[in-house]
């Protein structure tokens, strides 16, 4: 005991000035995570703010809701050329804008897909034409932190909206690529249906579809 005293006298000072740069990291961290996230949020609000005042022209003029994502790592490389790289996949893809949300941007994906229910009651993407229930719309989230910039005037390439993203989610379209863990705008990938009860004239274009909340299998 008496050693640890007398250790501790002895390495006082540098015991105060350790414990004074603990304590001034530990508050530099946090207040960098709170500026982190007060970022986030109004990179968040700009991108939310101009993907909802195209859905609201859209919707307002009838336009084609059709929009290119555009790979940000290949835009200064070699866009418009869309020969697909292995590790980072195409320049550019095609989508439709479906909506906003609070962790990001949903695009119509893929064509609608057929379902069918089997006999044992699961939903799968494989059936017989009695069998088919229904078809499902395959939509993917963009967060917004993926996306760095969005020009709703388009290029003399594309003439659409150009939302210029980073390509790292998974792709899905081919069993192999699965593996890979970028090359892909989509964080994930959900399924919708049309609403049985939608009303054109009376209830808003969010709810035209219904979400598909059963899981859906491949085989």
């Amino acid at each position: 005991m008496d050693k640890l005293i007398e250790w501790i006298s002895g390495n006082y000072g540098w015991i105060v000035s350790l414990f004074i740069q603990g304590f001034i990291a530990y508050h530099v961290f946090f207040l960098s995570q709170r500026l982190s996230n007060r970022e986030r949020l109004k990179h968040k609000e700009s991108i939310k703010k101009k993907a909802d005042e195209l859905l609201s022209e859209i919707r307002r003029k009838k336009l084609n809701s059709e929009v290119y994502l555009v790979n940000i790592n290949r835009y200064f490389k070699d866009y418009p050329s869309n020969k697909e790289k292995r590790f980072e996949g195409y320049s550019h893809i095609k989508a439709e804008i479906k909506t906003t949300r609070f962790d990001g941007i949903e695009f119509f994906a893929e064509m609608p897909r057929e379902v069918y229910r089997k006999p044992d009651g699961r939903l799968s993407f494989k059936g017989n034409k009695k069998e088919h229930v229904f078809n499902a719309f395959p939509v993917g989230v963009v967060p917004y932190e993926w996306i760095e910039h969005v020009d709703t005037a388009g290029d003399e390439y594309a003439y659409v909206p150009l939302f210029y993203c980073h390509f790292k989610g998974r792709t899905n379209w081919r069993f192999w690529k699965q593996f890979l863990f970028f090359g892909y705008p989509y964080k994930q990938m959900l399924y919708y249906r049309l609403s049985d009860v939608y009303n054109e004239r009376n209830d808003p274009m969010e709810m035209k579809y219904a979400y598909i909340d059963e899981s859906i299998s491949k085989s």
